[in-house]
């Protein structure tokens, strides 16, 4: 999506720079107007020269190239073509630009594009920031409901009694998990963002056919279980938690927490039960 802004006069905009980076920021930025929309990707540095957000180099990581490239318009301002496209049956056009308070040109909107080992692109601009100029008010940083459900968040563990990995038909199979929120921390353009993920759903799969045992109790260990049902034949079973999360966010540090709306889900890993049936036998002079 290409952001320009009408406010201030035009000019001609200044040539742009590329900038090379490796793998991905932990959130990476969508622009929506006067609004970035975050979403998780993978641990980043900062870079020490600029305080910009530089990502860790990793082998196999995707790498970028950064760019900035001011807005253009097809035969009047109010037709912006983003990077790449061209003018309809090649309409007079021009460049996109605005002039700052102070009189220096405004910077135009940075994109990026994933580029191959070899530096040749493999994919189309992305535009990640607004650019702009010092008196611009900040961007309004907006976790969606999509972003939440991307975000990498960490399966909760699945304990089951007894802990051995086997049980018998008809008794009871305890299950419980430690239900401890997740925080996840980032800076987007600049501005600190804290997101947290609280679990509040839990559906536990036996691995046999009946109904999945759904609750929003995560359990407790033996005597004062909460959550248990019985296998009702012999086998060897799969069991699995899926976990539903609820999600807040919070920026600069010291703002009020945003709900997110929508959910997000995580699946453990599968935890093998093998169920024995015992039977009683009467025998003489036991």
């Amino acid at each position: 999506m290409l952001v320009t802004t009408n406010a201030a006069p035009f000019h001609t905009a200044q040539s742009s720079t590329d900038r090379l980076l490796d793998s991905a920021p932990d959130f990476a930025g969508d622009a929506h107007g006067s609004s970035v929309s975050v979403r998780a990707q993978g641990a980043s540095r900062r870079e020490p020269s600029t305080g910009a957000e530089q990502p860790p180099k990793s082998s196999g990581a995707p790498r970028y190239q950064y760019r900035r490239i001011a807005a253009s318009y097809c035969g009047g301002e109010d037709g912006p073509v983003a990077p790449g496209q061209r003018c309809v049956a090649e309409t007079d056009g021009g460049v996109l630009a605005r002039l700052c308070a102070d009189g220096t040109g405004a910077r135009p909107p940075q994109f990026r594009r994933e580029i191959d080992d070899a530096g040749a692109p493999v994919s189309g601009w992305v535009q990640v920031d607004n650019g702009g100029c010092p008196e611009d008010p900040p961007a309004e940083v907006v976790v969606s409901a999509s972003d939440f459900a991307e975000l990498p968040l960490e399966p909760l563990p699945v304990h089951v009694q007894p802990a051995r990995g086997s049980a018998v038909v008809g008794m009871d199979l305890i299950m419980y998990t430690e239900p401890a929120p997740q925080i996840l921390s980032t800076t987007i353009l600049g501005v600190p963002v804290t997101i947290t993920a609280t679990p509040v759903r839990y559906v536990w799969d036996q691995g046999d056919d009946q109904p999945l045992l759904v609750t929003t109790d995560p359990g407790r260990p033996y005597p004062d279980q909460t959550v248990a049902r019985p296998f009702r034949r012999h086998g060897d079973y799969d069991v699995t938690l899926t976990t539903t999360w609820t999600g807040t966010y919070q920026v600069d540090a010291a703002g009020p927490q945003h709900p997110i709306a929508g959910v997000a889900t995580t699946t453990s890993r599968p935890f093998h039960i093998h169920v024995v049936e015992l039977h009683a036998h009467l025998v003489a002079n036991p």
